[in-house]
């Protein structure tokens, strides 16, 4: 449709039809609960609001998925509704729709863009087969604090990673063409959750916000400025405060910052109800205040409370001016509507849906994937993988077992899809006699005699993360560690694999563990990943992207922090605490493989850096195993003296490098001035004179120095 058409549609509408394009609303009111594609629980509408005149000028709905129900509420809709403006239909598919893929902080230690990528096409093809056309994904809130039970959907605690497979994320599901539209097979796709909402005080969910503006734009913000240059549709404003403003309510945030400094010119959705909470907030007396505060911070389409409809006529009566944001707002939903191809034809072709959903296509990279995600933190004296021997291997645990290995936000996966670990070591190799008990006592006496090696399942299940599950104990629960010492008696060799949807705190029992591989919720294919690893078919090669506390009171704990003027040591008048070992369990960047490879012949090409020549560093990698994988390459820098105090290290770049099996290669990684450079006092990007320091992995390079 061209645009004076869309303009001439616009002009023929009445304000509530308006505002009924900037509502959005469960799919109940039009056909009732259909089965278990609807979503779980809608909202109970104000009957005075959502009358059948009003219902007919909704602009979306969400939740609602599968080709047949979504063409059945489209079908519903237009038959009464006056203009004849499909619906959009939009849904939460965060790790995949019906083919899960793992959980965001499991994707994120491939730290492959092109994997990520891949996952979010896949998962787009899915939803559009189903009838869907805005994904609210990918999440790219900085984390830092493993309370925060949504850490699961993050890509984990650097702000550049973040970004940048973000970005990945939005390139996949949107699959723009050369035209600029987004593809038949591609979503809209929506960051979120706009801003700062993984900075949350204690690590609760929806908790207040209080930082610098310093640190914002340096590492909060900068996650959501890289991927909004990937144009994403939508922006969904947080839950969450900031600075005492609830950002649904904030002109400074959604329209200085988010439009002004970032750029972003589509669609600005709020958060579930966010809208009704800024009466909880206590920032709005009534719905009508809420209103008019959400509309006139920017936010464009209200999801699922309906004080758009039932209070802005009137706002817009007292306040003439806002009816220019309304109708910006509604054009861009026309747009998008008439992007995606809804007027010429709303519906989605029934007969496709089985071919896509759950394809082989999918279903292989879901495997790729959650071998990619997996990160093998310990292995003492090479326990992993199982060796020729080890035929008779016992598999025990509470997730030796199940098919609950989803992880939550699984949005249309099922449990009956799901490879468990026992039908995947079984699958991997059919030498193995595989014997799977989910306690120790339930495996017969004569089975553990004939035993050589003990593969132990344990973890967190997956409604122990989440969005609304915050932890104060992030330790394993009392039974796993009772299972694993229990094991360790036997005096059979053993190692553990843990599922969970954050990292965990791991002190007390990490000493009776001699290997552990660290699976996170790897998707559907779960098992069938996981075994190849175990067995040795592939080496893990993942590496983290948050880190792990020792204990819970660790938490919040990040690679960058800041220098401080008592750098922590054994005295306890330094910046430690007096009963816990110093630094993380596992620092973010941690992960072994089986290649056991090392590094050699660090050199850099200059000793200065200047406005034209970068510094490069080459160093060479040696792989003396019979594994063909890929190795993860990670270059931060150290500011030695800075006038603002600096983070102890920053990641600067990394790279994912192929080494042949028994050979070496050597790999250059280089530094810019403009990565030198940083956020001062005065929020300004600045660069000063003077020395660094380069690591690559746990390896230092020479020092260089800045030359203008």
């Amino acid at each position: 449709m061209k645009n004076d058409k869309l303009q001439e549609l616009l002009a023929s509408m009445t304000l509530k039809e308006k505002l009924g394009q900037l509502s959005q609303i469960t799919g109940e009111p039009y056909v009732g609960q259909v089965d278990e594609e609807m979503v779980e629980t809608g909202p109970a509408y104000p009957q005075h609001v959502l009358d059948e005149e009003t219902l007919y000028t909704i602009g979306s709905v969400i939740g609602v998925s599968g080709a047949e129900t979504t063409n059945r509420i489209q079908a519903e809709y237009l038959k009464h509704s006056r203009l004849k403006i499909p619906l959009l239909f939009m849904h939460d598919a965060i790790h995949g729709y019906r083919t899960i893929f793992p959980i965001p902080l499991g994707l994120s230690c491939s730290w492959d863009e092109g994997l990520v990528q891949r996952v979010a096409e896949e998962t787009a093809s899915e939803m559009r087969a189903a009838g869907i056309h805005v994904n609210f994904s990918p999440m790219t809130d900085l984390v830092r604090d493993a309370r925060w039970g949504r850490v699961m959907e993050s890509f984990g605690e650097d702000h550049l990673l973040s970004g940048n497979l973000g970005s990945a994320m939005i390139r996949g599901y949107q699959k723009i063409l050369a035209d600029g539209r987004i593809a038949p097979d591609g979503v809209a796709a929506c960051l979120k959750h706009f801003a700062a909402y993984g900075a949350g005080i204690a690590g609760k969910d929806y908790n207040t916000v209080d930082m610098s503006m310093r640190e914002f734009f340096e590492y909060y913000g900068k996650p959501y400025e890289i991927a909004l240059r990937e144009r994403p549709k939508f922006v969904m404003s947080s839950f969450n405060t900031f600075n005492a403003v609830p950002v649904t309510a904030s002109p400074e945030m959604l329209k200085e910052i988010l439009r002004g400094q970032y750029g972003f010119e589509d669609l600005i959705i709020s958060d579930w109800g966010a809208v009704t909470e800024l009466q909880r907030h206590r920032v709005a007396r009534d719905g009508k205040e809420a209103a008019e505060l959400a509309l006139q911070a920017g936010v464009d389409i209200e999801m699922v409370s309906t004080h758009y409809l039932e209070h802005c006529e009137t706002i817009i009566k007292e306040r003439r001016e806002l009816l220019e944001d309304v109708d910006a707002a509604v054009m861009k939903v026309l747009r998008l509507k008439d992007e995606l191809g809804l007027f010429e034809n709303p519906y989605t072709d029934e007969s496709k849906e089985g071919d896509v959903i759950l394809n082989p296509v999918s279903l292989e990279l879901a495997e790729e994937a959650g071998m990619r995600s997996c990160v093998l933190l310990k292995n003492e004296n090479q326990t992993l993988p199982l060796r020729p021997e080890h035929r008779n291997v016992v598999l025990v645990g509470p997730f030796a077992r199940t098919r609950e290995l989803l992880g939550n936000w699984a949005c249309k996966g099922r449990f009956g899809d799901v490879v468990t670990l026992e039908e995947g070591l079984k699958q991997a190799d059919a030498s193995l006699s595989v014997a799977a008990f989910v306690k120790l006592e339930d495996c017969p006496k004569e089975v553990l005699e004939l035993c050589d090696y003990i593969v132990v399942a344990i973890g967190e299940y997956w409604e122990q993360s989440g969005e609304g599950h915050s932890s104060v104990d992030l330790e394993l629960e009392e039974d796993h560690k009772q299972l694993i010492r229990a094991v360790k008696e036997t005096g059979l060799p053993y190692a553990c694999v843990c599922f969970s949807g954050r990292p965990l705190a791991l002190q007390h029992i990490i000493g009776d563990i001699p290997a552990l591989l660290w699976c996170w919720y790897p998707g559907t294919r779960a098992g069938a990943a996981v075994a190849k690893l175990l067995i040795g078919l592939e080496t893990p090669t993942g590496k983290l992207t948050m880190s792990f506390p020792r204990v819970s009171a660790q938490t919040p704990i990040y690679y960058n922090e800041y220098s401080t003027g008592r750098p922590a040591k054994e005295s306890s008048y330094s910046s430690r605490y007096q009963d816990c070992e110093i630094g993380p369990l596992f620092p973010f960047g941690h992960g072994l493989t089986y290649a056991r490879a090392t590094y050699s012949d660090f050199v850099i090409s200059s000793s200065r850096i200047t406005l034209t020549e970068d510094v490069k560093v080459n160093f060479r990698i040696k792989n003396p195993s019979r594994y063909e994988y890929s190795e993860i390459f990670i270059l931060y820098i150290e500011d030695v003296v800075s006038k603002a105090v600096r983070p102890i290290r920053e990641m600067k770049a990394y790279r994912i490098v192929p080494i042949p099996a028994y050979g070496s290669v050597n790999v250059e990684m280089s530094i810019s001035l403009e990565d030198l450079k940083y956020l001062g006092t005065d929020l300004q990007r600045t660069i000063e004179p003077g020395e660094f320091r380069i690591y690559v992995n746990d390896y230092e390079c020479p020092v260089f120095t800045i030359q203008y």
